[in-house]
């Protein structure tokens, strides 16, 4: 009896020692690089020295720009304008409120989804 509860440890012990370890925290990795402003301007149909950045998310875009020089016609072409570059059409678009302190003076941000 001694010997079999010597093996049921020992093999506790080994199982143990193999069993990953639970994962408590995912790590994510943000690569970012640059791109001239007159190629944003041009994929976004907003004057160039207005986008300040674009990022993608599957089909889902969001552009920040400055709202000084961008006229109305611009912007509401925008979105068909970005989803056309991935031979799509557009599916949403939700401009979002930033006057919240994190968001510089003049800064607005739109999201536009593709279908």
């Amino acid at each position: 009896m001694k010997m079999l509860s010597a093996t049921l440890i020992a093999s506790t012990v080994v199982l143990g020692a193999c069993a990953p370890e639970p994962i408590t925290r995912v790590e994510t990795t943000v690569t970012t690089s640059p791109v001239d402003t007159v190629a944003l301007g041009a994929a976004t149909g907003l004057p160039a020295d207005a986008v300040l950045g674009v990022t993608r998310t599957g089909s889902q875009y969001v552009v920040f720009y400055r709202e000084e020089g961008v006229t109305a016609e611009q912007l509401a072409d925008a979105p068909r304008r970005i989803c056309a570059n991935t031979a799509s059409t557009v599916f949403s678009v939700d401009p979002i409120d930033t006057s919240a302190p994190q968001f510089g003076t003049g800064v607005q941000r739109m999201t536009v989804t593709c279908s």
